[in-house]
């Protein structure tokens, strides 16, 4: 009878103190689904990572009044705004594209209506800010593609 009981407890015992690999394994990354602001551009050298400053800059009074809002139905509505002489902000751009988010790639596709395609990669994604990195062209002039990133803040 000891035996059993013995047995019965400890059957118990490991019932509630295993966890499955699922529970362990699962990182919850935010989500990227929000309205996004930007801060802050940044460039960085193909060659060897340096920043190169005369690309680098925070982002202006009109900068940070525009956004994307990336919904959960797959639309990127971008709103960008630009200073005029008279030191007004007045809105460039007001579109809505398509776009796919692969957070195990960290990749981030825009779908433009022209039928061009923009591939970002998420290099950074927490509940308050969103960094987007893009390698457009050689800026340097050190024959390699340079990194462009824009740090946005969550509204």
């Amino acid at each position: 009878m000891i035996k059993k009981a013995l047995f019965l407890s400890i059957a118990a015992l490991g019932m509630f103190s295993c966890s499955s690999d699922d529970d362990t394994n699962t990182v919850n990354e935010p989500s990227i689904v929000g309205k996004w602001h930007p801060s802050k551009y940044m460039a960085y050298s193909g060659k060897d990572g340096s920043i190169i400053t005369n690309e680098s800059s925070d982002a202006g009074v009109c900068d940070k009044k525009s956004f994307i809002d990336l919904n959960s139905a797959g639309k990127w509505h971008e709103i960008d705004y630009y200073g005029n002489a008279g030191g007004q902000c007045t809105v460039d751009l007001d579109t809505t594209y398509d776009y796919t988010y692969d957070a195990a790639s960290k990749k981030l596709q825009v779908k433009y209506s022209n039928g061009a395609t923009d591939v970002y990669t998420v290099k950074k994604l927490t509940d308050t800010q969103l960094e987007l990195v893009e390698q457009l062209f050689d800026t340097d002039g050190d024959g390699i593609k340079d990194e462009f990133t824009t740090l946005f803040n969550r509204e």
